[in-house]
Protein backbone atom coordinates (compact mmCIF):
# COMPACT_ATOMS: atom_id res chain seq x y z
CA UNK A 1 0.00 0.00 0.00
CA UNK A 2 1.29 3.23 -0.61
CA UNK A 3 1.82 6.03 1.27
CA UNK A 4 -0.36 8.21 0.16
CA UNK A 5 -3.01 5.04 0.40
CA UNK A 6 -2.20 4.47 4.34
CA UNK A 7 -2.86 8.36 4.92
CA UNK A 8 -5.99 8.32 2.84
CA UNK A 9 -6.92 5.12 5.03
CA UNK A 10 -5.66 6.95 8.51
CA UNK A 11 -8.05 9.47 7.93
CA UNK A 12 -11.24 8.01 6.96
CA UNK A 13 -10.31 6.17 10.34
CA UNK A 14 -10.21 9.17 12.37
CA UNK A 15 -13.13 10.92 10.81
CA UNK A 16 -15.29 7.82 11.99
CA UNK A 17 -14.04 8.28 15.32
CA UNK A 18 -14.82 11.65 15.45
CA UNK A 19 -18.09 10.92 13.86
CA UNK A 20 -18.46 8.56 16.50
CA UNK A 21 -17.25 10.59 19.43
CA UNK A 22 -19.86 13.38 17.87
CA UNK A 23 -22.75 11.17 18.00
CA UNK A 24 -22.23 10.12 22.04
CA UNK A 25 -21.57 13.39 22.71
CA UNK A 26 -24.90 14.37 21.56
CA UNK A 27 -26.72 11.07 23.00
CA UNK A 28 -25.40 12.27 26.18
CA UNK A 29 -26.77 15.78 25.57
CA UNK A 30 -30.14 14.25 24.38
CA UNK A 31 -30.19 12.00 27.57
CA UNK A 32 -29.32 15.24 29.57
CA UNK A 33 -32.15 16.98 28.44
CA UNK A 34 -34.46 14.77 28.69
CA UNK A 35 -36.29 15.06 32.50
CA UNK A 36 -35.89 12.14 34.94
CA UNK A 37 -37.11 11.08 37.80
CA UNK A 38 -35.42 13.03 41.12
CA UNK A 39 -33.34 11.21 43.57
CA UNK A 40 -33.34 13.42 47.30
CA UNK A 41 -31.87 11.26 49.57
CA UNK A 42 -33.33 12.00 53.50
CA UNK A 43 -30.87 11.85 56.48
CA UNK A 44 -32.17 9.17 59.25
CA UNK A 45 -33.14 11.35 61.91
CA UNK A 46 -34.62 10.91 65.81
CA UNK A 47 -36.93 13.04 67.72
CA UNK A 48 -35.74 12.41 71.75
CA UNK A 49 -36.95 14.32 74.53
CA UNK A 50 -34.14 15.10 77.03
CA UNK A 51 -34.99 13.93 80.71
CA UNK A 52 -36.11 16.48 82.38
CA UNK A 53 -33.74 17.86 85.12
CA UNK A 54 -34.59 18.61 89.15
CA UNK A 55 -35.84 22.35 89.13
CA UNK A 56 -35.25 24.70 92.12
CA UNK A 57 -36.92 27.82 93.94
CA UNK A 58 -34.88 29.46 96.44
CA UNK A 59 -37.65 31.31 98.69
CA UNK A 60 -35.10 34.11 100.69
CA UNK A 61 -36.80 33.29 104.28
CA UNK A 62 -37.38 35.95 107.04
CA UNK A 63 -37.44 39.25 107.42
CA UNK A 64 -34.18 40.50 109.38
CA UNK A 65 -33.66 43.04 112.28
CA UNK A 66 -31.24 43.44 114.50
CA UNK A 67 -30.95 42.34 118.83
CA UNK A 68 -30.99 43.85 121.57
CA UNK A 69 -28.02 44.80 123.39
CA UNK A 70 -24.14 45.91 123.42
CA UNK A 71 -23.54 43.23 121.24
CA UNK A 72 -26.04 43.40 118.22
CA UNK A 73 -26.48 40.68 116.17
CA UNK A 74 -28.66 39.95 112.43
CA UNK A 75 -31.39 37.87 113.62
CA UNK A 76 -34.35 36.37 111.74
CA UNK A 77 -37.67 37.99 113.01
CA UNK A 78 -40.85 35.90 112.72
CA UNK A 79 -41.61 33.42 110.29
CA UNK A 80 -42.79 33.65 106.70
CA UNK A 81 -45.94 32.21 104.86
CA UNK A 82 -45.01 30.16 101.96
CA UNK A 83 -47.71 29.14 99.04
CA UNK A 84 -46.09 26.28 96.99
CA UNK A 85 -47.14 24.60 94.07
CA UNK A 86 -46.21 21.77 91.91
CA UNK A 87 -47.43 18.59 91.53
CA UNK A 88 -44.86 16.03 93.50
CA UNK A 89 -42.74 18.95 94.76
CA UNK A 90 -40.50 18.11 97.60
CA UNK A 91 -39.25 21.29 100.44
CA UNK A 92 -35.90 20.86 102.14
CA UNK A 93 -34.08 24.17 104.53
CA UNK A 94 -31.01 25.98 103.91
CA UNK A 95 -30.36 26.30 107.94
CA UNK A 96 -26.79 27.55 107.69
CA UNK A 97 -27.00 31.56 107.87
CA UNK A 98 -25.60 34.13 108.80
CA UNK A 99 -28.46 35.57 110.54
CA UNK A 100 -29.40 33.87 114.02
CA UNK A 101 -32.13 31.61 113.23
CA UNK A 102 -32.07 32.71 109.32
CA UNK A 103 -32.29 30.56 106.65
CA UNK A 104 -33.70 29.89 103.27
CA UNK A 105 -36.58 27.32 102.28
CA UNK A 106 -35.85 25.01 99.10
CA UNK A 107 -39.07 24.07 96.85
CA UNK A 108 -37.86 21.23 94.27
CA UNK A 109 -39.63 19.68 91.79
CA UNK A 110 -38.12 16.68 91.55
CA UNK A 111 -36.94 14.66 87.64
CA UNK A 112 -39.53 11.87 88.22
CA UNK A 113 -42.14 14.20 89.29
CA UNK A 114 -45.66 13.84 87.43
CA UNK A 115 -45.75 17.44 86.61
CA UNK A 116 -43.63 20.07 85.16
CA UNK A 117 -43.91 23.29 86.47
CA UNK A 118 -43.27 24.65 89.89
CA UNK A 119 -44.17 28.06 91.92
CA UNK A 120 -43.51 29.71 95.24
CA UNK A 121 -44.87 32.68 97.30
CA UNK A 122 -43.28 33.91 100.57
CA UNK A 123 -45.32 36.63 102.81
CA UNK A 124 -45.03 38.07 106.06
CA UNK A 125 -46.34 40.72 108.05
CA UNK A 126 -45.08 41.98 110.94
CA UNK A 127 -45.68 44.62 113.85
CA UNK A 128 -42.34 44.51 115.94
CA UNK A 129 -41.42 47.82 117.75
CA UNK A 130 -38.61 48.02 115.06
CA UNK A 131 -40.38 46.46 111.91
CA UNK A 132 -43.61 46.93 110.74
CA UNK A 133 -45.03 46.39 107.30
CA UNK A 134 -45.75 43.72 104.67
CA UNK A 135 -43.43 41.80 102.51
CA UNK A 136 -43.79 39.20 99.90
CA UNK A 137 -41.60 37.96 97.24
CA UNK A 138 -41.67 35.24 94.63
CA UNK A 139 -39.33 32.23 95.16
CA UNK A 140 -36.17 32.38 92.83
CA UNK A 141 -34.22 30.06 90.82
CA UNK A 142 -30.54 30.43 91.44
CA UNK A 143 -28.61 32.39 88.77
CA UNK A 144 -24.89 33.61 87.95
CA UNK A 145 -25.90 37.17 87.69
CA UNK A 146 -28.49 39.49 89.30
CA UNK A 147 -29.65 43.24 89.78
CA UNK A 148 -31.33 44.37 93.03
CA UNK A 149 -32.93 48.09 92.44
CA UNK A 150 -34.42 48.87 95.34
CA UNK A 151 -33.37 50.30 99.02
CA UNK A 152 -31.50 53.15 100.90
CA UNK A 153 -28.96 53.26 103.95
CA UNK A 154 -29.50 56.55 104.79
CA UNK A 155 -30.26 57.22 108.81
CA UNK A 156 -33.15 55.32 109.96
CA UNK A 157 -33.36 52.77 106.45
CA UNK A 158 -31.80 49.10 107.02
CA UNK A 159 -30.97 47.47 103.65
CA UNK A 160 -29.70 44.17 103.60
CA UNK A 161 -28.57 41.61 101.04
CA UNK A 162 -29.32 37.96 101.08
CA UNK A 163 -27.49 35.41 98.87
CA UNK A 164 -29.03 31.49 99.25
CA UNK A 165 -26.69 29.12 97.87
CA UNK A 166 -28.73 25.89 97.29
CA UNK A 167 -26.48 24.06 95.11
CA UNK A 168 -23.82 21.45 96.03
CA UNK A 169 -20.75 23.52 94.96
CA UNK A 170 -19.47 26.97 96.56
CA UNK A 171 -20.27 30.09 94.53
CA UNK A 172 -18.13 32.98 94.86
CA UNK A 173 -19.55 35.91 94.24
CA UNK A 174 -18.77 39.53 93.65
CA UNK A 175 -21.08 42.79 94.58
CA UNK A 176 -21.16 45.89 92.90
CA UNK A 177 -22.61 48.87 93.51
CA UNK A 178 -24.03 52.18 92.29
CA UNK A 179 -24.97 55.47 93.53
CA UNK A 180 -26.55 58.99 93.16
CA UNK A 181 -22.86 59.81 92.16
CA UNK A 182 -21.62 57.06 90.10
CA UNK A 183 -20.24 53.77 90.80
CA UNK A 184 -18.93 53.32 94.59
CA UNK A 185 -15.67 52.25 95.31
CA UNK A 186 -16.21 49.78 97.56
CA UNK A 187 -14.24 47.13 99.26
CA UNK A 188 -14.32 43.33 100.79
CA UNK A 189 -17.36 43.12 98.05
CA UNK A 190 -15.08 40.81 95.86
CA UNK A 191 -14.63 36.52 96.20
CA UNK A 192 -17.38 36.57 99.30
CA UNK A 193 -17.71 32.60 99.45
CA UNK A 194 -21.00 31.25 100.07
CA UNK A 195 -21.19 27.42 100.97
CA UNK A 196 -23.32 25.18 99.14
CA UNK A 197 -26.38 24.73 101.18
CA UNK A 198 -25.91 28.22 103.15
CA UNK A 199 -27.02 32.02 103.09
CA UNK A 200 -24.58 34.64 103.34
CA UNK A 201 -26.40 38.28 104.77
CA UNK A 202 -24.36 41.67 103.98
CA UNK A 203 -25.41 44.86 105.38
CA UNK A 204 -25.42 47.82 102.54
CA UNK A 205 -24.80 50.19 104.85
CA UNK A 206 -21.51 48.62 105.81
CA UNK A 207 -20.20 49.14 101.72
CA UNK A 208 -22.14 51.87 100.88
CA UNK A 209 -23.02 54.15 103.64
CA UNK A 210 -25.63 57.45 103.55
CA UNK A 211 -26.55 56.06 100.35
CA UNK A 212 -30.56 57.28 99.51
CA UNK A 213 -30.46 54.90 95.64
CA UNK A 214 -28.41 52.00 95.75
CA UNK A 215 -28.64 49.67 92.55
CA UNK A 216 -26.45 46.35 93.10
CA UNK A 217 -25.14 44.17 91.15
CA UNK A 218 -24.25 40.29 92.04
CA UNK A 219 -22.26 38.24 90.04
CA UNK A 220 -21.40 34.46 90.82
CA UNK A 221 -18.42 31.65 89.80
CA UNK A 222 -18.82 28.15 90.57
CA UNK A 223 -22.34 27.46 91.83
CA UNK A 224 -25.30 30.47 91.64
CA UNK A 225 -27.35 31.76 94.17
CA UNK A 226 -30.67 33.25 94.81
CA UNK A 227 -30.02 37.14 95.52
CA UNK A 228 -32.80 39.37 97.07
CA UNK A 229 -32.64 42.73 99.11
CA UNK A 230 -34.46 43.24 102.17
CA UNK A 231 -35.34 46.84 103.18
CA UNK A 232 -36.77 48.32 106.61
CA UNK A 233 -37.54 52.12 107.62
CA UNK A 234 -37.55 53.52 110.87
CA UNK A 235 -38.01 57.54 111.33
CA UNK A 236 -37.90 59.02 114.61
CA UNK A 237 -38.87 55.50 116.64
CA UNK A 238 -41.88 54.46 114.76
CA UNK A 239 -41.22 51.89 112.41
CA UNK A 240 -42.45 52.43 108.68
CA UNK A 241 -42.22 49.41 106.47
CA UNK A 242 -40.31 46.19 105.69
CA UNK A 243 -39.91 45.33 101.81
CA UNK A 244 -37.72 42.32 99.87
CA UNK A 245 -36.46 43.24 96.61
CA UNK A 246 -36.42 40.55 93.97
CA UNK A 247 -33.84 40.98 91.38
CA UNK A 248 -33.61 40.84 87.40
CA UNK A 249 -31.17 39.06 85.48
CA UNK A 250 -29.95 41.94 83.49
CA UNK A 251 -29.81 45.74 81.91
CA UNK A 252 -32.68 45.77 78.70
CA UNK A 253 -33.24 48.61 76.56
CA UNK A 254 -36.75 47.69 77.25
CA UNK A 255 -38.04 47.35 81.33
CA UNK A 256 -41.79 46.75 81.98
CA UNK A 257 -43.53 46.96 85.56
CA UNK A 258 -46.51 45.27 85.45
CA UNK A 259 -47.74 46.95 88.60
CA UNK A 260 -47.15 50.08 89.94
CA UNK A 261 -50.51 51.01 92.75
CA UNK A 262 -50.94 54.24 93.37
CA UNK A 263 -53.13 54.42 96.86
CA UNK A 264 -55.12 56.91 99.19
CA UNK A 265 -52.65 59.63 97.74
CA UNK A 266 -54.01 62.47 100.29
CA UNK A 267 -54.03 60.24 103.28
CA UNK A 268 -50.57 58.80 102.50
CA UNK A 269 -49.61 62.98 102.15
CA UNK A 270 -50.90 63.81 105.27
CA UNK A 271 -49.36 60.48 107.34
CA UNK A 272 -46.22 61.46 105.77
CA UNK A 273 -45.86 65.05 106.80
CA UNK A 274 -47.26 63.79 110.28
CA UNK A 275 -44.62 61.38 110.83
CA UNK A 276 -41.86 63.33 109.00
CA UNK A 277 -41.35 61.04 106.11
CA UNK A 278 -39.89 62.15 102.86
CA UNK A 279 -38.86 59.20 100.96
CA UNK A 280 -42.75 57.59 100.21
CA UNK A 281 -43.37 59.40 97.43
CA UNK A 282 -43.86 57.37 94.34
CA UNK A 283 -40.44 57.24 92.23
CA UNK A 284 -38.78 55.48 89.25
CA UNK A 285 -35.25 54.57 89.96
CA UNK A 286 -32.91 53.99 87.05
CA UNK A 287 -29.49 52.84 86.59
CA UNK A 288 -27.53 53.00 83.09
CA UNK A 289 -24.41 50.08 84.02
CA UNK A 290 -22.84 50.93 80.31
CA UNK A 291 -20.44 53.68 79.49
CA UNK A 292 -23.01 56.19 77.29
CA UNK A 293 -26.14 58.50 78.65
CA UNK A 294 -29.52 56.84 77.98
CA UNK A 295 -32.54 58.83 76.72
CA UNK A 296 -35.86 57.40 77.85
CA UNK A 297 -39.43 57.22 77.31
CA UNK A 298 -41.83 56.01 80.25
CA UNK A 299 -45.31 55.85 79.92
CA UNK A 300 -47.60 55.08 83.04
CA UNK A 301 -50.26 53.08 81.30
CA UNK A 302 -53.70 53.42 83.71
CA UNK A 303 -56.42 50.60 83.83
CA UNK A 304 -58.65 52.48 82.23
CA UNK A 305 -56.65 52.66 78.72
CA UNK A 306 -54.95 55.09 76.52
CA UNK A 307 -51.64 55.79 76.40
CA UNK A 308 -51.63 57.20 79.67
CA UNK A 309 -48.61 59.92 81.49
CA UNK A 310 -45.67 60.05 79.32
CA UNK A 311 -42.25 61.15 80.74
CA UNK A 312 -39.04 61.80 78.72
CA UNK A 313 -35.72 61.78 80.96
CA UNK A 314 -31.70 61.53 79.61
CA UNK A 315 -30.46 59.31 82.48
CA UNK A 316 -26.02 59.79 82.58
CA UNK A 317 -24.51 56.51 82.35
CA UNK A 318 -23.16 55.10 86.04
CA UNK A 319 -25.20 57.45 87.95
CA UNK A 320 -28.70 55.97 89.89
CA UNK A 321 -31.73 58.95 89.31
CA UNK A 322 -34.95 58.91 91.10
CA UNK A 323 -37.20 60.10 88.58
CA UNK A 324 -40.40 61.88 90.44
CA UNK A 325 -43.55 60.21 89.10
CA UNK A 326 -45.79 63.53 89.77
CA UNK A 327 -49.19 63.67 91.01
CA UNK A 328 -50.48 60.33 89.74
CA UNK A 329 -54.87 59.89 90.35
CA UNK A 330 -55.46 56.94 92.87
CA UNK A 331 -55.29 53.67 90.85
CA UNK A 332 -52.98 51.05 89.57
CA UNK A 333 -50.61 51.69 86.36
CA UNK A 334 -48.26 49.68 84.74
CA UNK A 335 -44.85 51.08 83.73
CA UNK A 336 -43.33 50.64 79.97
CA UNK A 337 -39.90 52.14 79.81
CA UNK A 338 -37.87 52.53 76.70
CA UNK A 339 -34.25 53.57 76.54
CA UNK A 340 -31.20 53.54 74.19
CA UNK A 341 -29.27 51.86 76.01
CA UNK A 342 -29.53 48.96 78.86
CA UNK A 343 -31.16 49.99 81.83
CA UNK A 344 -32.35 48.31 85.32
CA UNK A 345 -35.23 49.72 86.74
CA UNK A 346 -37.78 49.61 89.62
CA UNK A 347 -40.64 51.97 91.29
CA UNK A 348 -41.42 52.50 94.85
CA UNK A 349 -44.83 53.45 96.03
CA UNK A 350 -46.14 53.54 99.44
CA UNK A 351 -49.37 52.91 101.83
CA UNK A 352 -50.94 54.46 104.88
CA UNK A 353 -53.09 53.31 107.08
CA UNK A 354 -54.39 53.12 110.81
CA UNK A 355 -51.21 50.70 111.68
CA UNK A 356 -48.16 52.97 110.07
CA UNK A 357 -46.30 53.59 106.85
CA UNK A 358 -45.54 51.30 104.14
CA UNK A 359 -43.05 51.08 101.23
CA UNK A 360 -42.44 48.76 98.35
CA UNK A 361 -40.73 48.24 95.37
CA UNK A 362 -42.05 46.99 92.06
CA UNK A 363 -39.34 45.17 90.17
CA UNK A 364 -39.08 44.38 85.93
CA UNK A 365 -40.98 41.32 85.04
CA UNK A 366 -40.20 38.96 82.60
CA UNK A 367 -42.25 38.38 79.38
CA UNK A 368 -44.34 35.74 79.01
CA UNK A 369 -45.85 33.84 75.76
CA UNK A 370 -47.48 31.16 74.21
CA UNK A 371 -44.14 29.18 74.35
CA UNK A 372 -44.85 29.09 78.20
CA UNK A 373 -47.49 26.69 77.84
CA UNK A 374 -49.21 26.91 81.18
CA UNK A 375 -47.96 28.70 83.84
CA UNK A 376 -48.32 27.82 87.11
CA UNK A 377 -48.74 30.64 90.03
CA UNK A 378 -48.40 30.33 93.93
CA UNK A 379 -50.81 32.94 95.28
CA UNK A 380 -49.62 33.71 98.60
CA UNK A 381 -51.55 32.92 102.03
CA UNK A 382 -53.98 36.03 102.95
CA UNK A 383 -55.76 38.83 101.49
CA UNK A 384 -55.64 41.35 99.16
CA UNK A 385 -53.92 39.82 96.02
CA UNK A 386 -54.49 41.31 92.79
CA UNK A 387 -52.87 39.83 89.56
CA UNK A 388 -52.01 42.88 86.92
CA UNK A 389 -51.56 42.22 83.09
CA UNK A 390 -50.02 43.99 80.64
CA UNK A 391 -49.60 43.77 77.12
CA UNK A 392 -46.80 46.22 75.94
CA UNK A 393 -47.13 46.00 72.69
CA UNK A 394 -49.23 43.81 70.43
CA UNK A 395 -53.03 42.25 71.97
CA UNK A 396 -52.99 39.16 73.90
CA UNK A 397 -55.41 36.73 75.54
CA UNK A 398 -54.97 35.23 79.01
CA UNK A 399 -56.70 32.93 80.71
CA UNK A 400 -56.51 32.73 84.48
CA UNK A 401 -58.11 29.27 85.28
CA UNK A 402 -60.58 29.29 82.64
CA UNK A 403 -61.27 33.09 83.00
CA UNK A 404 -60.95 34.71 79.44
CA UNK A 405 -58.94 38.36 79.46
CA UNK A 406 -58.41 40.10 76.17
CA UNK A 407 -56.14 42.95 76.48
CA UNK A 408 -55.59 45.06 73.54
CA UNK A 409 -52.08 46.71 72.29
CA UNK A 410 -50.09 48.53 75.43
CA UNK A 411 -52.95 48.19 77.94
CA UNK A 412 -53.65 46.49 81.16
CA UNK A 413 -55.96 45.29 83.52
CA UNK A 414 -56.33 43.59 87.03
CA UNK A 415 -57.97 41.06 88.88
CA UNK A 416 -59.07 39.64 92.08
CA UNK A 417 -57.07 36.85 93.34
CA UNK A 418 -57.96 34.57 96.57
CA UNK A 419 -55.30 33.64 98.62
CA UNK A 420 -53.48 30.65 99.33
CA UNK A 421 -54.30 29.39 95.65
CA UNK A 422 -52.59 28.41 93.12
CA UNK A 423 -54.36 29.34 89.37
CA UNK A 424 -52.87 27.70 85.66
CA UNK A 425 -52.31 30.85 83.67
CA UNK A 426 -51.75 30.57 79.52
CA UNK A 427 -51.08 33.60 77.46
CA UNK A 428 -51.30 33.74 73.75
CA UNK A 429 -49.41 36.77 72.80
CA UNK A 430 -46.96 38.55 75.05
CA UNK A 431 -47.87 40.04 78.45
CA UNK A 432 -45.67 40.79 81.75
CA UNK A 433 -47.58 39.87 85.00
CA UNK A 434 -47.53 40.28 88.83
CA UNK A 435 -49.13 40.37 91.82
CA UNK A 436 -49.68 43.13 94.21
CA UNK A 437 -50.88 42.66 98.13
CA UNK A 438 -52.47 45.48 99.70
CA UNK A 439 -53.97 45.35 103.32
CA UNK A 440 -54.03 47.42 106.79
CA UNK A 441 -50.35 45.45 107.24
CA UNK A 442 -48.90 47.50 104.05
CA UNK A 443 -48.06 47.21 100.40
CA UNK A 444 -46.60 44.65 98.81
CA UNK A 445 -45.79 42.60 95.43
CA UNK A 446 -44.44 39.41 93.54
CA UNK A 447 -43.69 38.74 90.14
CA UNK A 448 -44.87 36.22 87.98
CA UNK A 449 -41.99 34.21 86.27
CA UNK A 450 -41.65 32.41 83.35
CA UNK A 451 -41.83 28.93 84.27
CA UNK A 452 -38.64 26.93 83.66
CA UNK A 453 -39.19 25.09 80.38
CA UNK A 454 -39.62 21.51 80.67
CA UNK A 455 -37.45 19.83 78.23
CA UNK A 456 -39.23 20.28 74.52
CA UNK A 457 -38.17 17.33 71.75
CA UNK A 458 -34.74 17.92 70.06
CA UNK A 459 -34.32 16.36 66.40
CA UNK A 460 -31.01 14.44 66.36
CA UNK A 461 -29.35 13.54 63.01
CA UNK A 462 -26.67 10.46 62.92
Amino acid sequence: MTDRAQLLLRGRRVGVALLGAGAAAALVVGVLAVPGPTLRAEPRSAEITPVRATQSLVCGGPILGLSRGPDPQVIAVGEPARRSAGEGLVERAITTSDAVDGGAAIVELPAEAPADDVSATERQELDEPELRGLAVAECLPPSPTSWLVGGSTTTGRSSTIVLSNPGEVAATVDLAVWGADGPLDTTGTSGLIVPPGAQRVIPLSGIAPDEASPVVGVSSRGGAVAATLQQSTIIGLEPAGVDVVTPVAAPAERVVIPALPVVDSEGLAVAATALGAVDVSTVLRVLVPGDEPADVTVSLLPDAGGEGTALIARVEAGAVIDLALGELADGDYSVLIDATEPIVAAARASAASDAGLDSAWFTAAPALDDDDGDILLAIAPGSGARLHLVAPDGAAIVTVDGELVELGPRSRTSLELAGNTAPVMIVSGEVRASVSYLTDAGLASARILAPVAAPRPITVFP
